[in-house]
């Protein structure tokens, strides 16, 4: 996900339709990871299946089998070397909190580097059925609910599409973000409908279709809800919404794989979501625990509809700043940018970072977290936050690479775009530079050319960067730039300029604004040109003309990145990967 923009033209030249497959690398790989005992469940299987169907389209996927314990793969992950990895776990008997501490440990020891190695989800559900839904839905995050929390306006950054904010020790301070209003929010003292308990509001919201609430002079906030952000009290079966004693608020429970709510007031209320979103419990204790069947886990994706859940499987306390509030602000205040398990991806290594080299900035068993969190849902799945444009996130970040034979040049740069940066904990578990890299290198090759910050760690995908120290600051404005060489060891994608298909059809990229299509074939086609979650950039149908040859100019802008190319007819379908590097 690098921001680095680099104009291009693509030319496409093609003479007939056939089915192709490249000689080119996939764009990703992903490990679908499944006991052979879930795997001889008709139910299982099918998501095992369905998971390595979807991303052998996009990627390069395999299926890997354990007996006894998740760790029995190791070896051959290792050797696999992904970028995801989907943790399939049926109900309490696989996915609990040993098997979650595991594979989040067997995730950073895939290689020599003490970091992790793959962006990885837990994929689970009350029943078979859940865990298939969840793996096949898409979702843009527009809406949200920060349901025990307030909505703060930073401009330049704007952290969401539109959203409601309640705080959690209050019966009515209820801030609004309206869109196309530039991240300011609208605050009164009256919560929507006048009413006092929240959990009959979000049990209205979650069980419909749209929500359509309107504020006299400032706007309308209308819409699927998207995503719900709790805080206050969680515990395995129940949040607490009122913070921190219940008051006259209710409860969000759990039990049999459905969701209810308990009103302070009034019997309880099903709730059956007809909308796919995401549960974010951002810093509850225990909401994340899968060691019941009753708990939220499985409710929440059972009746909940949701697709996609983070949560704490233990309680969360001091020292859980990295994988609470350091997630929450590396995703949203980046809008867009980041996907919630690249948040968790992230942070989690941040976290390693600040215990292999201590600020003394945050107080706290850190590492506890680390292994303690986790990630619900298809990690490199289609469910995004919607994306409020570099002019809302928080600083800017750049990387080139430069081909040189077989060493490369890779220059890295932050520039602080939204306020100045200054070093403490909210830089330590917020702002902390991480990029993953977009190829793969050797590490032992790498050589620092230029150091504008202080400590580095590089490793074969992820780069992070200690760019303050205690006393300093990062103006509004100002940047800093580190530059190293590396061997790129790339077995995912390929970086050529020019990939021929066949004597007749080539596809070649060049440093300009275009994409030029010759065509020569009197038929219909489609051109598509998506990145590696799906994020299209070009989607152009192409008509057939009165004769068989046609020139066509498209504008196109792609950043730094890998990229998946396909040109079909209404039966034949030709498929293409690529890397842009600059």
């Amino acid at each position: 996900m690098i921001k680095n923009k680099i104009n291009i033209l693509i030319v496409i030249i093609f003479f007939t339709f056939s089915i192709i497959h490249s000689d080119l690398q996939s764009q990703y790989s992903y490990a679908v990871v499944i006991s052979n005992a879930a795997y001889s469940e008709t139910g299982w299987k099918l998501v095992a299946d369905s998971l390595y169907k979807k991303h052998s389209i996009k990627g390069k996927s395999k299926i890997f089998k354990w007996s006894s314990n998740v760790t029995e793969c190791k070896k051959e992950l290792s050797d696999f070397r992904p970028d995801f990895i989907g943790y399939i776990a049926r109900p309490v008997s696989e996915c609990n909190s040993y098997f979650i501490a595991t594979v989040s440990r067997l995730t950073r020891e895939l290689d020599d580097d003490p970091y992790g190695d793959a962006i990885w989800g837990v994929i689970t559900g009350y029943e078979a059925d859940d865990a298939l839904r969840a793996i096949s839905e898409s979702l843009i995050v527009k809406t949200v609910i920060s349901a025990s929390g307030n909505l703060s306006y930073e401009p330049p950054i704007q952290r969401f599409y539109q959203g409601i904010g309640m705080t959690c020790d209050s019966y009515t301070k209820t801030d609004y973000l309206f869109p196309g209003r530039g991240g300011k929010i609208y605050t009164e003292d009256k919560r929507p409908e006048g009413e006092i308990d929240r959990i009959k509001l979000i049990a209205k919201w979650i069980n419909s279709d749209s929500i359509n609430i309107e504020v006299k002079n400032q706007g309308i906030i209308k819409g699927q809800v998207d995503c719900i952000i709790t805080g206050g009290h969680g515990n395995v079966n129940l949040w607490q919404c009122h913070y921190p004693d219940p008051g006259n608020e209710g409860y969000l429970r759990s039990s049999e794989g459905q969701l209810y709510g308990t009103p302070a007031t009034g019997g309880s209320i099903k709730l059956n979501s007809p909308t796919p979103k995401i549960l974010w419990c951002a810093s509850n204790c225990l909401m994340g625990n899968p060691n019941n069947h009753d708990n939220i886990v499985y409710a929440a994706f059972h009746t909940g509809h949701v697709v996609q859940m983070f949560g704490f499987v233990n309680n969360a306390s001091s020292g859980d700043e990295f994988m609470a509030w350091g997630i929450y602000d590396r995703v949203t205040k980046w809008s867009g940018k980041y996907t919630l398990a690249e948040g968790f991806f992230i942070s989690n290594n941040n976290a390693l970072f600040e215990i292999r080299h201590p600020t003394g900035t945050i107080n706290g068993p850190i590492k506890s977290y680390m292994d303690s969190t986790v990630f619900y849902g298809d990690p490199a799945g289609n469910v995004k936050f919607n994306n409020m444009g570099d002019t809302a996130h928080a600083y800017k970040e750049n990387l080139t690479i430069e081909n040189d034979n077989d060493t490369s040049t890779f220059t890295y740069s932050i520039t602080m775009t939204a306020h100045t940066l200054e070093f403490g904990s909210g830089y330590c578990y917020q702002f902390r530079p991480i990029c993953r890299l977009p190829v793969r290198i050797d590490p032992n090759s790498v050589t620092i050319i230029k150091n504008e910050g202080h400590r580095v760690e590089i490793t074969d995908n992820l780069l992070i960067w200690e760019i303050l120290s205690k006393g300093e600051k990062l103006q509004k404005g100002s940047y800093k730039t580190l530059q190293w060489k590396a061997k790129i060891q790339n077995y995912a994608v390929n970086t050529k300029n020019e990939f021929k298909i066949n004597n007749k059809s080539k596809l070649t990229v060049i440093n300009n604004r275009s994409v030029f299509i010759y065509k020569y074939a009197n038929e219909n086609f489609l051109i598509i040109i998506t990145d590696l979650h799906g994020r299209e950039y070009l989607r152009k149908n192409i008509d057939k003309g009165k004769n068989n040859k046609m020139n066509i100019t498209e504008k196109i802008l792609l950043p730094t990145g890998v990229y998946f190319a396909t040109l079909e007819n209404k039966t034949e379908k030709i498929s293409l990967r690529f890397t842009i590097i600059q």
